[in-house]
């Protein structure tokens, strides 16, 4: 039947809308395929960028590694590792409890506190810091058949000589921060840089080990060069160790200083401390009592009160007092001495440590003359020691004195001050007068070689006494170490010795007075050192000793054990020990010594000259006591005691010659 034109033109209609219908769905769903991808590349693009890369890579805010600390010469104080450590990733995790069981004995923490931070959807944890190396070994399967669990390397703190200076150095924190000590006053040197390590993961979400480490100079921490020594301090720790064990006394504090520069050579504390094991120690170990502690001086503060005197231009050192035969009113109070005396000159007055003397001297002086001279020397105020928690010294303003407190302060008593700055105090006296400022770091030095901080080598211009004063002191101090002072312990044979004793009450705060059990006993003083080098001061401590409460007891044969090493490991060369290279001319040895000079007649020649002793069969250190002051440069070869030698025996010596030692153990 043939179609109608109307029907055909319907169906020309409907075929017309179904094209349409079509073409406005394939022009709709390409825009809105453009609309879609507009949307996600412009419109998303830093969300879904930033979401890729989090789903590829993780970032960990790292430490760059943390400067050294050395010793004076040169040896390592304190020095950073890289240490393995282990962290998970808990949205790795698939089952927390039997990982968290798993784990707890190898990682020696609770499994509940393990499972409670494998728990959650976070992308990172940290299981344990600074594992062991036997905890590594065990680990290391766990991390290769678990998902989620990986090692990461980080800076380790550790300190080579354990308790070597522990209360100097301090210690850092898990992260590697200062928390004590040099560590921590020095942080801003010692810090490396921080940055973020980017650690990518493969397609099974495992972390491939970024090599991003920063190996630039630059980023690491500097190198802290300290005036420590370690053989002065490892001896000079000894014998505080010594003092307190043989005197039953409750710990201690020894120094060596520097007198031109204040430079601390030694700075030791009893009992010590380890600070590669903090955890193990009772938190008051961790404080230098040296730097940190006040104290009352005692009879060592006495050499104060003859200045002031000297100064004040009173008295003259000759000068007598009347000591009042050990008994002297103050007011209400009276002074006692240990011994009864009359007359004493002010020397003896330090000699035999009158505390009569001294509050009859103070009497005259005058409290504000007295406290100009102790202001003089820096008491009062800080010392300026590159440490932390230094404390101010305790001197009341003078006005506020009574005739007894001035008494009190001319003997030691009334006054609190720490170790370090009666050290520093003495280092004026036995320097010629000049203030010095105790230090305990030299400089600093950058990884590129920079010099970035350097304490001032150049002696200070403050004076806090007169060099003639500080001469008669010294000589006083000398008078101390005779048979009949108050310390002849303290005495070194063939070494001039000069030093002060101090017995010091410690004062009760519970009862309010001062205790009569519990004392500091201490000593501090000087040898004389070859010319051209400078004294080094020695101060020994010991605190609440039970054996005998005296300083000249106590602390002077301590005192003097370290300087006897000390001169030893310095190559100080004693009177009695250039007696032994003497050797007398007779006519024989002058003819040879003429003819060797071509017969010319030798201007000032005297009746002995110095000659090479025959060392074969004994130590190096025995060799270098002797011939310490004529040495330019010294060979040793082989180990154990000495087999042959250069110059040879009863060869003439001179300054500036060259020495060869071969040593052998088959002795």
């Amino acid at each position: 039947m043939k179609r109608t034109r109307r029907e055909s033109k319907n169906e020309r209609r409907r075929l017309r809308l179904r094209i349409g219908l079509v073409a406005g769905v394939v022009v709709f769903s390409l825009v809105a395929v453009v609309a879609r991808a507009y949307f996600l590349q412009i419109v998303k693009h830093e969300y879904y960028l930033a979401r890729q890369q989090r789903q590829r890579s993780s970032s960990l805010l790292i430490n760059c590694e943390r400067g050294q600390i050395l010793a004076a010469d040169g040896g390592a104080l304190a020095v950073s590792i890289k240490g393995n450590s282990l962290y998970a990733e808990p949205r790795r995790i698939e089952d927390e409890k039997r990982i968290a069981k798993g784990l707890a004995p190898i990682l020696k923490v609770k499994a509940s506190t393990l499972e409670r931070r494998l728990s959650g959807e976070r992308g990172f944890v940290w299981l344990k810091r600074s594992l062991t190396p036997a905890q590594v070994e065990i680990l290391k399967p766990w991390c290769k058949r678990e998902q989620g669990l990986a090692f990461l390397k980080e800076d380790r703190r550790v300190y080579p000589n354990r308790e070597l200076a522990g209360q100097v150095l301090g210690f850092t924190n898990i992260d590697c921060q200062g928390q004590e000590g040099l560590e921590r006053h020095y942080e801003k040197y010692l810090q490396g840089r921080q940055f973020y390590l980017e650690l990518e993961h493969d397609a099974r979400r495992q972390v491939v080990e970024s090599s991003q480490y920063p190996e630039i100079d630059y980023y690491k921490g500097k190198t802290v060069y300290s005036t420590i020594d370690r053989h002065l301090q490892a001896l000079t720790e000894q014998e505080l160790e010594a003092a307190v064990t043989e005197n039953r006394g409750k710990g201690g504090i020894a120094l060596v200083m520097n007198s031109d520069d204040g430079a601390i050579l030694a700075m030791a504390q009893y009992p010590r401390f380890n600070p590669n094991s903090k955890r193990k120690n009772n938190p008051a170990m961790w404080r230098n009592r040296a730097v940190a502690d006040l104290l009352e001086p005692g009879s060592t503060f006495k050499v104060f009160t003859l200045i002031a005197a000297l100064e004040s231009g009173l008295f003259k050192i000759d000068d007598f007092v009347d000591c009042e035969e050990g008994s002297y009113k103050v007011g209400r109070r009276t002074i006692h001495d240990t011994h009864e005396h009359s007359l004493l000159r002010l020397d003896e007055v330090l000699k035999y440590s009158s505390n009569i003397g001294c509050s009859k001297i103070v009497e005259r002086v005058g409290a504000e003359r007295f406290d100009a001279v102790l202001k003089n020397f820096g008491f009062g105020s800080r010392s300026g020691i590159d440490f932390p928690h230094e404390p101010s010294s305790r001197l009341r303003p003078w006005r506020e004195w009574r005739p007894i407190d001035l008494s009190n302060l001319a003997f030691g008593q009334g006054i609190a001050l720490t170790s370090v700055q009666l050290v520093a105090a003495y280092a004026a006296l036995a320097n010629g007068g000049y203030r010095v400022t105790p230090h305990l770091v030299s400089k600093v030095v950058s990884g590129a070689g920079w010099t970035v901080y350097e304490h001032p080598a150049k002696k200070s211009a403050q004076r806090a006494c007169s060099a003639v004063v500080a001469q008669q002191i010294d000589q006083a101090l000398a008078l101390v170490v005779e048979d009949d002072g108050t310390a002849p312990q303290a005495r070194i044979p063939g070494f001039r010795v000069a030093g002060k004793t101090g017995t010091a009450q410690k004062f009760d705060s519970t009862k309010k007075s001062y205790s009569h059990s519990d004392y500091w006993s201490s000593f501090i003083g000087y040898i004389d050192p070859p010319a051209g080098q400078s004294r080094k001061v020695v101060y020994v401590m010991v605190d609440e000793p039970r054996s005998s409460i005296y300083g000249g007891v106590v602390a002077a044969p301590a005192f003097q054990r370290i300087n006897r090493r000390l001169a030893g490991y310095l190559n100080y060369t004693s009177e009695a020990e250039f007696a032994n290279l003497e050797m007398p001319l007779g006519e024989e040895n002058t003819d040879h010594m003429m003819a060797e000079h071509g017969g010319e007649i030798v201007e000032n020649l005297t009746q002995t000259a110095r000659v090479m002793p025959d060392f074969r069969g004994q130590t190096i250190r025995e060799a270098l006591a002797l011939v310490g002051g004529y040495r330019r440069s010294v060979k040793i070869s082989g180990q154990g005691r000495i087999i042959s030698q250069k110059p040879l025996p009863g060869t003439m010596l001179e300054p500036g010659l060259d020495f060869v030692f071969r040593l052998s153990s088959e002795i």
